[in-house]
């Protein structure tokens, strides 16, 4: 009797990452669905999740998780590498469970009685990086962020922004060429940054149904930082 052969197609798959260290995130258990429909993709020790067609071109993945808040986040195909169809996907980590990693936690309570939450929000870390923006460039439909100063952390894989203020846009330093020279990840287009303008790294999370946060910072920043912005007025559901 002759075998037959079954061949799957690969749809997606995501990389979960956690925000603050920037890190893969590996042996966590998450579950995954879309629309009312649990999905189980095929999990790879990498922390990675292949998501096998059929899967509609657009399709919203809605993610939960014990040690990290839940999330849900849009796929494009089309958007996606063909060759390498992976997306990232940034988790926040909740306060008081099990990490790779040990960090300190800013709480307190958002008291804006218009507003509907969860909200993400982000705190500023209060020693600088010890960078300056040069200039932004893109380059080859990539944006590079060129800089002035001296570091001696790793900043790779974590967030940050170049201004303050309601138009504040985060983003990742994903990729590292020469000395102080970044591509970045970014939604949309980069903003038109100020030459000058200091890097800041940033902290994210998000607050639960009535406002409340833990947002995981380097130790001793709980005690510094003055300040928590709103990155974004509604999560999406």
């Amino acid at each position: 009797m002759k075998a037959t052969m079954i061949r799957m197609k690969i749809a997606f798959v995501l990389r979960m990452v956690d925000d603050y260290s920037g890190q893969c995130i590996r042996k966590k258990k998450f579950c995954f669905s879309i629309g009312n429909r649990v999905v189980h993709p095929i999990e790879k020790a990498e922390g990675l999740y292949v998501f096998l067609e059929p899967q509609p071109d657009d399709v919203r993945v809605w993610i939960e998780g014990t040690d990290y808040h839940s999330c849900s986040v849009s796929i494009q195909k089309k958007l996606l590498n063909p060759e390498e169809p992976v997306a990232d996907v940034r988790l926040y980590g909740k306060a008081g469970k099990g990490y790779s990693y040990s960090c300190g936690w800013l709480t307190g309570m958002l008291d804006k009685k218009e507003m509907q939450f969860p909200v993400q929000v982000c705190a500023r870390k209060s020693r600088p990086t010890g960078l300056v923006l040069k200039e932004c460039r893109q380059i080859e439909g990539e944006y590079w962020l060129f800089f002035q100063g001296f570091t001696r952390e790793n900043l790779l894989g974590k967030p940050y922004l170049l201004e303050s203020g309601e138009q504040a846009v985060p983003f990742i330093l994903a990729e590292k060429r020469g000395i102080n020279e970044y591509r970045i990840e970014i939604e949309g287009e980069p903003p038109k940054w100020k030459a000058g303008t200091p890097l800041e790294r940033i902290y994210r999370s998000v607050t639960d149904a009535y406002g409340a946060y833990a947002i995981p910072v380097d130790h001793g920043e709980e005690e510094l930082i003055q300040e928590v912005m709103i990155l974004q007025h509604r999560l999406p559901s």
